[in-house]
């Protein structure tokens, strides 16, 4: 040691350290938010989805002949039925949709409307009514509430 100097400091400055703790708590905020933005568009990614499983099964009944519509006029080949079976690895109308791990599950219910008058016996209005759900369940999505779709089809003939 040379005489008359002072000894060198090895440690940092408040200022430093301050500044340090600020760069490190900006970083943390940028992920926090940058994982909460992909988590929220993982979620909506599998909204849509399930929308488009139950807009699919709306458009396949409205395309079908009336008369084949539900079990109730077509028992055994309707399209509500083939919508809510699987009939083999072919079928393009699968209950059942999986897609990246999140499965979702489609229920189609088909009923008739009855007349205004609720009299037995009187001529039917010729109006369906449709409710399609659709239920998925992912990493993310443990409480998801399902996606329901409601409409009525008439008979145009």
């Amino acid at each position: 040691m040379v005489k008359g100097k002072a000894p060198e400091r090895r440690a940092f400055t408040l200022p430093e350290v301050l500044i340090t703790l600020i760069l490190i708590s900006i970083l943390f905020l940028l992920g926090t938010v940058f994982s909460s933005g992909l988590r929220h568009s993982r979620k909506q990614r599998t909204y849509e989805t399930a929308i488009g499983l139950a807009q699919q099964a709306v458009e396949v009944l409205r395309a079908a002949p009336f008369v084949t519509i539900d079990d109730e006029d077509a028992p055994g080949r309707s399209v509500e039925e083939d919508l809510d079976t699987s009939n083999g690895e072919n079928d393009l109308l699968e209950p059942v949709f999986i897609s990246n791990n999140i499965k979702y599950e489609r229920k189609v219910e088909v009923v008739n409307v009855p007349p205004a008058n609720n009299v037995k016996g009187a001529t039917p209005v010729g109006l369906k009514a449709v409710r399609v759900t659709v239920k998925w369940k992912g990493t993310e999505d443990e409480h998801a509430e399902p996606y329901i779709i409601t409409t009525t089809i008439a008979n145009l003939n």
